[in-house]
């Protein structure tokens, strides 16, 4: 099934079908379909937290490769995942969409973030729930196990035990009276603090021991890399190093485009060829950028069949001013000291930085550099170009760290608009 099949599907069935209920008819031109009133139709593009595109771009070998085990019960390497990459790269839409086809083909999910008390969430909360979920027939089998305590209508009351409860013994039961299906775990916005991985720590050795009990689960880790890469470190997690690693970098131009084009085909509209090149341009491949630049163009001459150059040029100002606001300002902030004296040093050029002169810049060894080079490179925030040099891989970055630059250079100003009125006398 092509991706635009694949959409129109879940237009058809889902929240998407009070919005286009009004399509009526084929833009034969295009290929895609027309609105009868192209003002009410709302926007194709997920530029919001988390939330699933219309359109996904990359990674649909592994996509597919997942979606399989949700088919099949054949694991192979997928009884584990972690998905790293830097932030708006698409990680939480890629659990999403796992979510969404373990359920089709009938799993269980338990879906969460790595926040303190997940043990507790997932056992009290997430566990109970999917029970009163299952069918009749399930929940009489499980009842029986006295795992758990039900009521007379097989709803979930309390657990039912002398001894403290394990979030193994729960994952074996339920993957044991589930039938032809097994339990996908998600677990997003993994952190490396020192309390929190403790219980990742915790929660990952209850999932391996259910694993070698036999239940049918599969685990999906998702976060920075450095932070994914420390939670491998801790002691309990020996099973996650042989994980399957997804990293979410860039899209592809080619990519790219196919996301944008298809997106607005799909939701009724047709675009300008320069319109298109100017927002593949804008996006840089950056999966949140792509949403957001298409949102933005999309919604600037709403009425209109198609998207035009002056709608780009728009979204253009509109996006680039979003993204540096709502991530790389924020991603700045996060940086330590000698990180941020880093990414000064490397915005002073606008292309590749060579090494050695970022070791000038800094005043310090290239030893030093080395450290706190990998560690950029690891949050996917600078990538190698070559022997020697390096590069921003968040696009807008630079030019963020160029404007902090410049904005703490500029002289302070004497005056100010409330000069010419000075605050009355105190009584």
């Amino acid at each position: 099934m092509s991706d635009r099949d694949s959409a129109l599907r879940r237009i058809s069935r889902g929240p998407w079908r009070r919005t286009y209920g009004r399509i009526n008819k084929v833009n034969t031109k295009s290929g895609g379909l027309m609105p009868r009133e192209a003002e009410h139709v709302t926007s194709p593009f997920s530029p919001g937290y988390g939330r699933r595109p219309l359109v996904f771009g990359g990674h649909k070998e592994e996509l597919d490769e997942l979606t399989e085990v949700f088919r099949t019960l054949d694991f192979g390497e997928n009884h584990s995942v972690l998905i790293s990459g830097l932030r708006g790269a698409g990680k939480t839409s890629m659990l999403t969409m796992l979510q969404d086809a373990a359920l089709e083909h009938g799993w269980l999910v338990i879906s969460d973030d790595a926040s303190s008390g997940l043990m507790e969430r997932v056992m009290d909360t997430a566990i109970p729930s999917l029970l009163d979920k299952l069918e009749p027939a399930t929940r009489t089998r499980l009842a029986g196990l006295g795992i758990w305590q039900l009521n007379a209508q097989l709803q979930y009351v309390d657990r039912h035990r002398q001894v403290k409860p394990l979030l193994r013994t729960d994952l074996i039961a339920l993957s044991e009276h589930i039938g032809q299906a097994g339990i996908l775990i998600t677990i997003d916005e993994v952190s490396s603090g020192k309390t929190r991985l403790r219980e990742l720590s915790r929660f990952a050795l209850e999932v391996s021991h259910a694993l070698q009990g036999g239940a049918n689960v599969m685990i999906v880790f998702a976060g920075i890399k450095v932070d994914l890469d420390a939670l491998l470190e801790q002691v309990h997690t020996t099973f996650l190093r042989r994980s399957k690693q997804l990293d979410f970098r860039r899209l592809t131009p080619k990519e790219t485009r196919r996301v944008l084009e298809e997106s607005i085909r799909i939701g009724g509209r047709e675009i300008e060829e320069e319109a298109l090149v100017r927002l593949v341009a804008v996006s840089q491949g950056y999966p949140y950028l792509v949403q957001l630049v298409g949102d933005y163009a999309w919604r600037n001459t709403p009425s209109a069949l198609r998207i035009s150059v002056a709608d780009a040029e728009v979204a253009h100002e509109k996006a680039i001013k979003a993204v540096q606001r709502r991530v790389i300002s924020r991603v700045y902030q996060d940086l330590s000291e000698k990180d941020r004296e880093f990414v000064q040093a490397m915005a002073q050029d606008h292309g590749r930085s060579k090494i050695s002169d970022i070791v000038n810049r800094m005043g310090v060894s290239a030893q030093y550099v080395q450290v706190y080079k990998r560690r950029l490179i690891d949050t996917g925030y600078v990538k190698a170009d070559g022997h020697g040099y390096v590069a921003f891989s968040l696009p807008y970055l630079g030019d963020y760290v160029r404007s902090m630059t410049a904005e703490r250079d500029e002289p302070v100003a004497s005056r100010d608009e409330w000069d010419d009125f000075p605050p009355p006398p105190s009584v």
